[in-house]
């Protein structure tokens, strides 16, 4: 069997090993796992995506309906959209 050498996050490390000694396999078997899933699914074993910088996932391009931004990144939903009756939205008004 061959080595296999990444270099990654000594927390990311410590917390991913503690998660997968939980589920009763070790990190090694879960790199293993991770990378044969690869292989079966021919590509990630998960669907990839990005997120904003305060960990929102950011919508495909293809999206039907394209919304606005605040500058923090946060999704400024149509005006018509909102419901006058409650104050849900009322403070990210523009």
């Amino acid at each position: 069997m061959g080595k296999l050498v990444a270099s990654v996050d000594d927390d990311v490390k410590a917390r991913a090993a503690a998660l997968y000694e939980s589920m009763g396999v070790s990190l090694s078997t879960a790199v293993n796992m991770f990378l044969r899933q690869s292989l079966v699914d021919n590509g990630f074993p998960f669907k990839p995506t990005r997120h904003t910088p305060d960990g929102y996932p950011v919508p495909p391009a293809h999206s039907a309906y394209k919304f606005e931004r605040s500058e923090n990144g946060h999704v400024i939903l149509p005006a018509d959209w909102d419901d006058p009756e409650d104050g849900v939205y009322d403070r990210y008004a523009k």
